[in-house]
C-alpha cells in the first residue's frame, strides 16, 4: 500500500510539473523578448535557485562563484526562459548531492563577458552533467531525461 501511494504521489507531482510548465509557456509575455541586465539576471536566478533548494532540502549548500563583466550590460532576451535554464543547473547539482555519500561539495561558477554586441555566459559546475544523447534534444520544449516513475525536480515546480 505504501509503495502504491508513493507511486501515486510521484505521478501526481510529475503531472503537476507538466501542467505548470505548460502554463509557463502559455502565459502572456513568456515568449516575449525584453531588455534585461545580464549580470543581474544570472546572479538573481542562481541565488533564487539556491534558496529554493535549501528550502526543500535542509542543509543543502553550494558554493556559488561569480565573475561578472561589468561591461556585459543589458540585452534583449527571453528572460523567463533564461531564468528557467539557470534554475535547472542548481537542481541538477542538488540531485548529485542527494545521490552521493555526503562527501560531494557542489560548486557552480557563473561568468559573463561582453563580446561587443553579444554577451557570453559561461556556467561551470561539478554536478551530474548532461548525458551525451540528451545534448541535441535539450532545447526542445518539455524534453526530460527523467524516467516516467521518477519524481520531479524543484526547478520545475
Amino acid at each position: 500500500m505504501k509503495d502504491n501511494l508513493g507511486e501515486v504521489v510521484q505521478h501526481g507531482e510529475r503531472a503537476d510539473s507538466i501542467v505548470k510548465n505548460m502554463l509557463l509557456r502559455s502565459r502572456e509575455g513568456s515568449g516575449e523578448r525584453r531588455s534585461a541586465d545580464i549580470n543581474g539576471l544570472v546572479g538573481e536566478s542562481l541565488n533564487l535557485a539556491y534558496h529554493g533548494a535549501r528550502a526543500e532540502q535542509a542543509g543543502f549548500s553550494i558554493t556559488l562563484q561569480h565573475d561578472f563583466d561589468p561591461d556585459a550590460g543589458a540585452l534583449d532576451l527571453y528572460s523567463q526562459e533564461m531564468t528557467r535554464a539557470l534554475l535547472n543547473l542548481i537542481a541538477a547539482t542538488k540531485r548529485k548531492v542527494e545521490a552521493g555519500d555526503g562527501t560531494f561539495k557542489p560548486i557552480l561558477r557563473a561568468a559573463t563577458r561582453s563580446l561587443g554586441k553579444t554577451v557570453e555566459i559561461r556556467i561551470r559546475d561539478n554536478g551530474i552533467g548532461i548525458p551525451p544523447g540528451a545534448r541535441e534534444k535539450m532545447f526542445n520544449p518539455f524534453f526530460t531525461t527523467k524516467p516516467t516513475r521518477e519524481g520531479t525536480s524543484s526547478a520545475s515546480r
